[in-house]
């Protein structure tokens, strides 16, 4: 879980803020306003979300000792959320919008 919550926080969200913040504006200049992206920037408002929910499980887990068993069913969830959440979004953006930028 360390390992993910790194991931997560190191690369997924910068990625996912870069794209929010520069890539998606500027799509948004040339391709007719906000309203192309805005199913994507949904995504990452719940990718943000679920990714999020990792930390406290793991701040708990240090202070415990270890993962306690009813945070299980949470974490998986997250974990399974991110799986149902990132991969469309990652062939979206391959198809939708990096065809799209000069």
């Amino acid at each position: 879980m360390e390992e993910t919550h790194r991931l997560l926080t190191e690369r997924l969200l910068p990625h996912e803020y870069a794209e929010e913040h520069q890539l998606y504006p500027a799509l948004a200049r040339t391709r007719g306003g906000p309203e192309a992206t805005a199913a994507m920037s949904r995504a990452h408002t719940e990718i943000e979300r679920l990714s999020r929910r990792v930390a406290p499980h793991l701040q708990l887990a240090h202070s415990e000792g270890g993962l306690a068993p009813e945070q299980l069913d949470d974490l998986r969830s997250c974990l399974h959320g991110l799986n149902t959440v990132l991969r469309p979004h990652f062939v979206q953006e391959e198809e939708n919008y990096f065809s799209l930028a000069p």
